[in-house]
Formats: structure tokens, sequence, C-alpha cells
């Protein structure tokens, strides 16, 4: 089993079985991780978000474009939808992670989202 898989299962042991399956790819597991994270968010289950957002970190610096690009588009990108995630996001995201997704929430949040997050990350926009 690749350690993707493993550290997935770590995440949500209750996924198991999906996550065993023969056809599984890392941009199924961040589809399936989104709404178990918003819960988790609703739930104050710092537990269980500390082990995804550790994971999606994980992934974020693999060499795999496979991981690093499916957290991007099927994860990050998509904490700025809702309430839940979005007013977290600086509790669980880097700078640096910030900085190398920035482009990608751009094309999801509105003007104010980029605002307060480009704020607290300290991102100067280009002139």
């Amino acid at each position: 089993m690749s350690v993707w898989r493993k550290k997935a299962i770590e995440c949500a042991p209750e996924l198991r079985a999906v996550f065993q399956a023969s056809d599984l790819t890392p941009y199924t597991v961040f589809m399936e991780l989104l709404p178990i994270t918003r819960q988790a968010h609703l739930d104050n289950d710092n537990d269980k978000l500390t082990k995804i957002y550790s994971f999606a970190e994980w992934c974020h610096r693999q060499k795999d474009e496979k991981l690093w690009n499916s957290v991007g588009v099927c994860f990050y990108e998509h904490l700025v939808d809702t309430d839940e995630t979005y007013l977290q996001f600086t509790n669980w995201i880097s700078k640096k992670i910030y900085f190398d997704i920035r482009d990608l929430l751009n094309h999801r949040a509105d003007e104010n989202q980029m605002k307060r997050l480009d704020q607290y990350y300290g991102y100067k926009t280009k002139k």
C-alpha cells in the first residue's frame, strides 16, 4: 500500500474501504476529505483537523505531481467555499502554502476574501 494511501486512512479511518479501492486516486481522497474537514471545523475536532491538514501539507510538499496537484485543486482551493473552513483558514494554512496556492484561491475566492488573506499573510500585489 502506498504511503499516501496509508496516511489518508489515518486521517479518516471511517473511509478505509473507500481508500482501499484499487482505482483510488489522491484526487478522490481530497474530494472525500473536504466534507469531513468542514464537519470537523463545525465540531471543533482539532485532532481530526490536525490529521487532515498535516496530510494535506505532506502531499503539498511531495515531488509527485498527482499529490501536490490534487491537494491544491481538490482541497486547498475549496477551503474558501464555506464559512466554516474559510474563517479558520489562517489557523491551519502556513504562509508558504498560501503563497504557493494563492493563484488557485484567487479563482474561487471573492475580492474581500482575497484581500483579507493577502493582508494576513503579507502578500503584496504587484502594481
